[in-house]
């Protein structure tokens, strides 16, 4: 037994020698490491979850927020101006390109939003406007901005408590197209008065359509009885006709009932000496109407700028005015377009976190890609689930890809194979064994290593012992 074995063993001996002859040195296989491979796998599970999500978000996530912006404002000089440009110099310090478009004022900016060709996309307009007719669904609110009370000065020797008393006068009622027009003519309707009328015996109301200046001077000459205005306590024209004794503001006693039926309207008081302490004007306490002013968009303004405008309009107006407490502004109240449910959310919860730490580009592109989550948890599940079954798959492959070829010439034995056929199979197992040695599997596929080593030995015995030589 142990003799046979001895001349089984010299046969291998003369054989490698033959063949190592035939075929000179073999170079020894590159190594590659368990971990190496491993870390291959998780690679491509990470890969194609990316891949998937990348696709995803192209196909399913909103575009991103673009990069310029025009405001609608109003003439330069004015109040609507002036703002619009602190909220444009405040986006611009997060990297937008912000056009602010000088105006006519409310009723144009309203315009220019619903035309799809001009390029505007925000604007400062007039509350009371909108439930006029001029929106027809395009357009959402993001909040009131300040109050800009209605004023309504006549010559002090008139006898006016109400605005029914201008009854048959001369009244300015603003520019053609303007916000004041649109508010004074409403309020004048409610009130029963309409242009035209009278008689021989009393003269019919007339209304004169001037702009501001226009209707200053034109009241203080004494050509107008009456002129209303709508602008904000700052207002250079506002100032002078409350510290000129020609001219009374009219106090509006049913301020309750004005308020319950113009809900754009928010009733203010403007307090006894506050433009004037050392004079006392007012000398009374005066009771006013006031629209807001309020930040209109398309309906189609993207979501991640909302927060952007609103958080520059609260630097800009959250200090509070004459007229205003500090933090009253910006405010989903007085506004007579429907409000972003965007905007509502800043009133309820403030900036978004991810703009409070992040750049804004940063954080539209994080905030955006948070819809994605659940989508790439979802996905990632099953592929880490499937890592490590994939990567004991492709460790015992190394082990048993080699079984293919031991059949194969188990099978050819069974057959008949003899002679000299046997050589070139010989020569096959001896070269798989060599490749065998270099194979770089865990410790713990050790036991099917070695027993592929030893099956391989097994059949190089089986071919020995059929050749004819053997015997």
């Amino acid at each position: 037994m142990s003799a046979g074995f001895q001349a089984v063993a010299s046969d291998f001996e003369m054989d490698d020698a033959e063949v190592s002859r035939m075929e000179g040195p073999r170079p020894l296989p590159r190594r590659r490491g368990t971990v190496r491979r491993a870390i291959g796998v998780w690679l491509w599970v990470v890969g194609f979850a990316l891949a998937v999500t990348a696709a995803s978000y192209v196909m399913f996530v909103e575009p991103p927020p673009p990069r310029r912006l025009v405001i609608a404002s109003g003439a330069e000089g004015g109040a609507y101006f002036r703002f619009a440009n602190l909220y444009a110099e405040d986006l611009r310090r997060h990297g937008l390109a912000v056009e602010v478009r000088e105006t006519a004022g409310s009723v144009e900016n309203l315009g220019l939003l619903r035309d799809d060709s001009s390029g505007v996309s925000i604007a400062v307009v007039q509350s009371g406007l909108a439930s006029g007719g001029a929106s027809d669904g395009r357009l959402l609110a993001l909040g009131s901005l300040y109050r800009e009370p209605l004023w309504v000065f006549h010559r002090r020797d008139l006898d006016v408590e109400s605005l029914r008393g201008l009854r048959g006068l001369r009244i300015g009622v603003g520019a053609e197209g303007s916000g004041t027009q649109a508010v004074a003519l409403r309020m004048l309707a409610a009130n029963g008065l309409a242009e035209g009328g009278g008689s021989p015996d009393v003269p019919g109301t007339r209304f004169v359509r001037d702009d501001a200046d226009d209707s200053v001077s034109a009241l203080l000459k004494g050509d107008l009885d009456a002129a209303c205005f709508v602008a904000g306590f700052e207002a250079e024209y506002v100032q002078r006709l409350l510290q000129d004794d020609r001219v009374e503001l009219l106090s509006f006693a049913r301020q309750e009932a004005y308020r319950r039926r113009f809900r754009f309207l928010a009733p203010v008081t403007l307090p006894a000496g506050v433009v004037d302490l050392g004079r006392g004007l007012p000398e009374r306490d005066v009771a006013l109407l006031a629209p807001t002013a309020m930040l209109a968009v398309r309906d189609d303004f993207h979501p991640a700028l909302i927060p952007l405008l609103l958080g520059a309009a609260a630097r800009v107006h959250g200090a509070g005015s004459v007229l205003t407490e500090p933090g009253e502004f910006p405010s989903a109240a007085y506004c007579d377009l429907p409000v972003s449910e965007d905007a509502r959310r800043f009133y309820r919860y403030g900036q978004p976190v991810l703009q409070r730490l992040l750049p804004f580009w940063l954080a539209s592109l994080a905030d955006r890609a948070k819809l994605m989550l659940i989508p790439i948890v979802m996905l990632l599940m099953p592929l880490v689930r499937a890592a490590p079954p994939l990567i004991r798959w492709r460790s015992r492959r190394k082990i048993y890809r080699w079984y293919a070829v031991l059949r194969e010439i188990d099978q050819k034995l069974a057959a008949g194979l003899s002679g000299r056929d046997l050589d070139p199979e010989l020569a096959r197992l001896r070269d798989i064994e060599h490749k065998v040695v270099w194979v770089d599997v865990p410790l713990s596929y050790m036991e099917e290593f070695y027993q592929l080593r030893m099956h391989l030995a097994m059949m190089q015995q089986r071919l020995l012992a059929s050749r004819p030589d053997a015997e």
